[in-house]
């Protein structure tokens, strides 16, 4: 009986031990000396760490920028310009961090916020491409290169203006930045339950997410497409909108009947009906941030300008 009873335990060892196998964690996050260096913003970014537990890193390793618990994030970056660390720097903290209060971001930052000088991902699309040898339209698969100003991963959250760029951006690329700042702090916040989505966005994100494709997101109350949207960052992409747009031009855009185009079938009429998802989202998010938080995102949009 003992045998039988070895046996079976040697072979539940040996079942866990392959499914443990299976699993691809990549490896843990390296620590930085810190800080990185001597100079005047450096003093800053130890202030800060003092104060809020977060490190500002213009060093750092890819694979420290892409890591994750089983896979790697979609984005890769170049870290930073240092001659432009202090201008992102300050951008971060005036146009991004100080609008939302320091009572409110100081519980939501996360271990590292990384400086690059780009961040960019890469999608194999296809379509016609020019072919100079054969002077003909070809058919064909192809890599199409997208940069961001910002990210987020498990840890952090990247800032990907920190060069030369930086200096290029117009004001309409500024405000796009503090945007996808606003944006990556919130969906980083969500994702690590620092702040909780409200359960009536939840179940709109979910209504509709196994039906969205590109070109249609609004019609299923997303306001962009993102092919990886999980529901963290549909609700951060609301904050950007809601925090770089005045209330005006944010209704007459987003809720307007061209855009806010959510419909089901309605068995008992035999019509299609409107649900007007984006609304219903927008009015959850501004009634979150209003109640939890005291923080009016209209009034931040209205200034944002």
């Amino acid at each position: 009986m003992k045998n039988i009873l070895f046996l079976l335990l040697l072979m539940a060892g040996i079942i866990v031990a392959c499914d443990e196998d299976k699993l691809t964690p990549s490896e843990p996050q390296e620590f930085y000396e810190f800080p990185q260096g001597d100079s005047d913003y450096d003093r800053e970014f130890v202030t800060f760490y003092e104060k809020y537990n977060t490190q500002f890193l213009y060093r750092y390793n890819e694979s420290d920028f892409r890591w994750n618990v089983t896979s790697y994030i979609p984005f890769y970056s170049v870290p930073a310009d240092e001659a432009y660390v202090e201008k992102a720097y300050h951008f971060i903290k005036e146009r991004c961090l100080d609008t939302w209060g320091e009572s409110f971001y100081k519980n939501i930052l996360p271990m590292r916020i990384l400086l690059s000088s780009k961040i960019y991902s890469v999608a194999q699309k296809y379509g016609s491409i020019w072919n100079e040898e054969t002077q003909q339209w070809e058919y064909k698969s192809y890599y199409d290169t997208t940069y961001h100003a910002s990210t987020y991963g498990l840890n952090h959250i990247a800032f990907g203006y920190t060069s030369e760029k930086f200096d290029e951006l117009t004001p309409a690329e500024q405000l796009n930045a503090v945007g996808e700042l606003n944006k990556s702090l919130i969906g980083y916040a969500a994702s690590r339950d620092k702040i909780v989505i409200p359960a009536e966005f939840v179940e709109w994100y979910d209504k509709y997410r196994n039906s969205v494709w590109e070109g249609a997101e609004n019609r299923y109350g997303f306001l962009e497409y993102y092919k990886d949207m999980d529901v963290a960052y549909d609700f951060g992409l609301y904050v950007k909108y809601l925090t770089t747009m005045s209330e005006e031009a944010f209704k007459a855009w987003a809720l307007s009947d061209d855009v806010d185009t959510s419909q089901d079938w309605d068995q008992a009429s035999g019509t299609y009906k409107r649900t007007y998802a984006i609304t219903n989202k927008y009015k959850i998010v501004l009634e979150y941030f209003k109640t939890e938080f005291n923080i009016d995102l209209h009034a931040i949009g209205n200034q944002a300008n």
